[in-house]
């Protein structure tokens, strides 16, 4: 939400308005995959953030 109230007030528009602005960005951006070991996966930006394995453990124990 942060991301998105920074936007509305640099862009002087509604919280509303700047959520589905940057929802359509989104998803109008192409996802690009690359092909590793067989598996097609996400090719990420340079700045998002890495996965560990204690986070990907994490969300495997709250699965019901």
């Amino acid at each position: 939400m942060e991301v998105a109230r920074a936007h509305a007030a640099r862009h002087r528009t509604t919280l509303g308005q700047a959520v589905s602005t940057l929802v359509r960005q989104g998803a109008e951006r192409p996802m690009v995959t690359v092909e590793r070991n067989g598996f097609r996966v996400l090719r990420l930006d340079r700045r998002s953030p890495t996965v560990t394995a204690a986070q990907v453990d994490k969300l495997l124990d709250e699965l019901p």
